[in-house]
């Protein structure tokens, strides 16, 4: 049976629950209400997350048990499952109640532990960053620093989630530009697997992102999405440039999430630095600046889309061109240092661009 069936499947089944949660959601208070930085019109539904989960879900499994292909696969498939399952049950639980953060970080740790103990992609290596171009190992800190990344990555996509698209967008991106990756140079059934996520974040985009004719999203990710998405970039980021099935080097793969990383060490960094908590709540991330300097909601996602898009490329062109793991490492901090030096100077002046920044507006 041709896998794109259950790529189809994916994104129907996805696009089908979020009108069948919709009315579910109203009746037991699972929605956005406007308040403080949040200046939407009326409650959104947070089911975004509910609805991929459950429509990529279901065509995985019937992937898995009804190819050939996909019997190979059950084991990462089910492990990936239940390891998002935790995910999703403790952001919906957050929608619901606004747990602290600790909680969140819990169950962010115990989905990326689980992830490893069931066969899930672990970090043995760093690829060949050494200076003598030897390849460098994690040995013992394998599963702590696999941990820390997949939190990482977590909270970075998470972070994302502050306008009508963004998040969802970024996600999509970033997986078709794992997938081509895999589809290039790795033999795995990652390209198949992910196609199916990307099918399924597509069908919840038909009611997240803002139109013509809609001006605001239909339906929210709401933690439990976006924490969601985090997890599913950081299992195939992370499995993307592992043994047995890399097609990438880690250094590459840093590229693959770039605008969301580089963005979020950047905010924490700026917190830092004022005497904050890296983890305080502010409106300082890259969408909050091009929307306080003049640029719509699409002008933002489009600018931080054309980024990603831009970070991929850097990352499939310098693996085909066999680049040097230091220099694709040493680019991406100086790209990054770069962006930071740009995003704090312009917090600092209120200007960006030659963009005075104004109060935020109807972001979503």
């Amino acid at each position: 049976m041709n896998f794109w069936i259950f790529v189809g499947a994916a994104f129907l089944l996805t696009a089908a629950l979020v009108l069948l949660l919709r009315p579910l959601a109203f009746a037991v208070g699972l929605v956005d209400k406007p308040s403080g930085r949040k200046t939407h019109a009326g409650e959104i539904p947070l089911i975004g997350g509910i609805a991929i989960f459950l429509g990529a879900g279901i065509a995985l499994l019937a992937y898995a048990l009804l190819t050939e292909q996909g019997r190979q696969l059950l084991l990462p498939i089910t492990t990936f499952l239940l390891a998002a399952a935790i995910l999703l049950a403790v952001g919906i639980w957050d929608d619901l109640r606004d747990l602290p953060p600790a909680v969140r970080f819990a169950a962010q740790i115990l989905a990326a532990l689980a992830m490893i103990a069931g066969g899930g992609p672990v970090i043995s290596d760093l690829g060949y960053l050494s200076v003598s171009g030897n390849l460098i190992t994690t040995g013992v800190l394998a599963i702590p620093f696999t941990v820390f990344v997949t939190v990482g990555v977590i909270n970075s996509i998470n972070m994302s989630d502050g306008l009508d698209g963004l998040c969802g967008n970024l996600t999509m991106v970033s997986l078709l530009g794992l997938g081509t990756a895999a589809a290039l140079w790795s033999n795995s059934g990652d390209f198949q697997l992910i196609n199916m996520l990307s099918a399924a974040v597509a069908g919840f985009l038909l009611f997240n992102q803002r139109t013509i004719w809609r001006s605001q999203a239909l339906v929210f990710l709401g933690d439990a999405g976006s924490m969601l998405l985090g997890f599913v970039l950081a299992w195939f980021t992370i499995e993307i440039c592992q043994t047995p099935v890399a097609a990438i080097s880690p250094a590459a793969a840093l590229w693959f999430v770039a605008v969301p990383v580089m963005d979020t060490v950047g905010v924490m960094l700026r917190r830092m630095l004022a005497g904050l908590s890296p983890f305080h709540a502010d409106s300082q991330h890259l969408h909050h600046l091009l929307i306080q300097s003049g640029f719509t909601v699409a002008e933002t996602i489009l600018l931080l889309g054309l980024g990603a898009i831009t970070g991929i490329m850097v990352g499939l062109l310098g693996t085909w061109m066999r680049a040097p793991d230091l220099l694709l490492a040493g680019l991406f901090l100086a790209t990054g240092t770069a962006l930071f030096a740009l995003t704090y100077a312009s917090w600092k002046r209120q200007s960006f661009l030659g963009r005075p920044l104004r109060t935020p507006g109807s972001a979503g």
